[in-house]
């Protein structure tokens, strides 16, 4: 018989979480929610050759991905270097 969504979800028996717990916002979970974390990923690539030496190049300390994604386009000048004086402070590259 035709079944709608919810009744589908309402039949499960058990929950794939694609997320890791530990980003997640602490809260109760049934004992049927199983997170499979990386589930979706494909394994990396090798960076490119000027990547990988910056980040060789950068020692004991590392170095610190910072993305704004979507946000980009809407960010002022203002808070571009707002950002920019606080990464410029921090041992990272």
């Amino acid at each position: 018989r035709p079944t709608t969504f919810l009744e589908t979800i309402g039949k499960a028996d058990m929950w794939l979480i694609r997320t890791y717990w530990d980003f997640e916002f602490p809260r109760p979970v049934l004992p049927n929610f199983e997170f499979v974390r990386g589930l979706h990923c494909k394994p990396a690539k090798p960076l490119p050759k000027e990547m990988e030496e910056f980040v060789q190049s950068s020692g004991e300390n590392g170095i610190v991905v910072f993305t704004l994604g979507s946000i980009i386009s809407n960010i002022t000048e203002e808070k571009v270097n707002v950002i920019a004086s606080a990464l410029a402070q921090i041992p990272q590259k």
